[in-house]
């Protein structure tokens, strides 16, 4: 990923995390004489990205980066549709855990991973651009703040 604004680093870094569970996810399937022993792990690693940084990336992204950008920036039809990926991404966490088939596990690594790039791509490339200076380091402090009180919950 490009370098990115020090406010957005944080927020990138567990994005990094996401891919590289999507990328494992992908390059798993077609190892069929082993695919009952991934599958679990996959589960497994599933839940714990979800637990240890998604859930609480998520509610740092709605509550705090979502709504600074949109006051700064007005209304971006772009974090509503992020929004939605975060809504089908619970959903996708919850049906690996249900039923941790290998299609919901493509399911989820797909969207994830398009939905990742999505942000580092078009979002955070909006937030370089058109963000305030001295707005969008103020807002760094408060994500990396929020992210440590999210991201603790567990």
């Amino acid at each position: 990923m490009a370098r990115r604004h020090n406010s957005l680093i944080p927020l990138s870094h567990q994005h990094q995390h996401a891919l590289a569970l999507a990328v494992i996810i992908r390059r798993k399937f077609g190892l069929k004489e082993t695919e009952s022993i991934w599958r679990q792990e996959m589960v497994l690693k599933v839940q714990k990205l979800y637990a240890r940084e998604l859930r609480g990336h998520f509610e740092v992204e709605e509550e705090v980066l979502f709504p600074c950008m949109q006051l700064y920036l007005g209304k971006l039809p772009l974090v509503d549709e992020l929004v939605r990926d975060h809504v089908a991404i619970r959903g996708l966490v919850r049906g690996v855990e249900a039923m941790p088939s290998r299609e919901a596990l493509s399911e989820f690594g797909l969207v994830l991973e398009a939905h990742v790039r999505k942000e580092e791509r078009k979002l955070f490339r909006e937030f370089e651009k058109r963000m305030p200076a001295d707005e969008a380091a103020r807002l760094g402090g408060e994500i990396s703040a929020a992210l440590n009180r999210a991201c603790a919950k567990l």
